[in-house]
């Protein structure tokens, strides 16, 4: 009798004990998806925020036409950022919750000015995802991005987000800039997006990535590269892994897919002289040949491969020194490789690297393998007319 009576002490003690006694309900919680940054014209910090409203969630099926948005979008204004996200705390009747939060915006603005006391938070801040991406807005604030509402997704956050990864320039993460902006031999660089309307029915709902916004050693924007340039430089930091790209030759245009692209930097002191080789690679395929060059024909395309390499190498090197002649930021991460190769070295350089990136000599290999030439190598009906 003792031991049924012990098993059901022990039986009651072990369902009190199974009690949730700090729950926290997934109600409970304000999903935050975006996070906007700007400065006011009084110089103080603006802090916007894209909350999830669930009630409101539509499928793409079901919405009939109805444009009721499935986010509000609150703005605080502060001088710090957890004073910001308290305020914004403050208007909402759940717990802010960082957890699912996709994309930054940064206000061109905010961004010419300094990004160190905004940056500070983000790394002491256990609930932030280093992986969140992060944009530079293009004449423009943060919160108008966060206030677009876009076809493709209820939340224009994650749309940034898909379509950073689709653009060409590869997306860049919180994480990317926290470590970039800790070392010695590379400078910070992040896309930038504008808003791009086409069309009346089209605005406040369509925008752009691409260009590529340059940062110096204190988090501050000094400039930016856009097109073919953007894309340079991010083969040259080994960001790009593919990209589409129509190439101008004596005999006409050819357009290739280029995926596979790696990249691999040599340094070396000739003397006093810095020297960096960059060996740039990757493989082609011909989707469009609008000249008359036969590459069925073997030596035709190893012929043009090697102009294509050739004129690829040129304008590589006219990025780099562009790059280093109008704002003089390493953004390529060549200060890494020489402190890779040579450490000893690297404690003379890493102070004075921002004067001496300018003077580094960059010479640039491209060896792009041309694997397909497509389905009909030959052209059907050649310049003239003629078959």
């Amino acid at each position: 009798m003792k031991k049924i009576r012990y098993i059901v002490i022990l039986l009651i003690q072990s369902m009190m004990l199974t009690g949730c006694w700090d729950r926290n309900e997934i109600n409970d919680y304000a999903f935050w998806i975006g996070t906007a940054l700007d400065i006011t014209e009084g110089g103080k910090l603006q802090k916007s925020a894209q909350i999830a409203v669930p009630a409101d969630f539509k499928s793409i099926k079901g919405s009939g036409g109805n444009n009721q948005r499935a986010n509000i979008v609150l703005t605080a204004t502060g001088s710090s950022i957890v004073d910001l996200t308290q305020q914004i705390q403050d208007k909402l009747p759940r717990r802010v919750f960082l957890g699912h939060r996709r994309s930054i915006f940064i206000g061109e603005k905010l961004a010419r000015k300094g990004l160190v006391d905004v940056m500070d938070q983000f790394t002491r801040n256990t609930d932030t995802r280093l992986r969140t991406d992060i944009f530079v807005v293009n004449n423009g604030e943060g919160k108008d991005l966060l206030n677009i509402n876009s076809p493709f997704n209820q939340f224009s956050a994650i749309v940034a987000v898909d379509q950073d990864r689709f653009c060409r320039l590869g997306d860049t993460a919180l994480r990317d800039v926290l470590i970039d902006a800790a070392r010695d031999g590379i400078r910070p660089s992040m896309p930038m997006v504008e808003i791009s309307p086409k069309n009346k029915q089209e605005k406040e709902k369509i925008f752009d990535v691409r260009s590529v916004a340059i940062f110096n050693k204190e988090l501050e924007m000094v400039g930016e590269v856009s097109g073919r340039e953007s894309l340079d430089l991010f083969w040259v930091k080994g960001v790009l892994k593919n990209q589409f790209v129509t190439e101008k030759m004596e005999e006409g245009t050819i357009a290739l897919y280029e995926a596979n692209l790696k990249k691999t930097i040599r340094t070396k002191f000739d003397g006093n002289k810095l020297k960096a080789n960059v060996k740039l690679a990757g493989t082609g395929r011909v989707l469009e040949n609008n000249s008359d060059i036969d590459l069925s024909v073997t030596t035709e395309r190893i012929r043009v491969e090697k102009k294509l390499n050739e004129i690829k190498a040129k304008r590589v090197e006219e990025t780099i020194k562009k790059l280093q002649l109008q704002y003089g930021q390493d953004v390529f991460g060549i200060g890494e490789e020489f402190h890779r190769e040579h450490p000893y070295r690297w404690k003379e350089l890493r102070k004075n690297w921002d004067q001496l990136f300018p003077t580094v000599e960059v010479t640039v290999d491209v060896k792009l393998n041309i694997q397909s030439t497509g389905d009909i190598r030959k052209r059907i009906i050649r310049k003239g007319g003629t078959e």
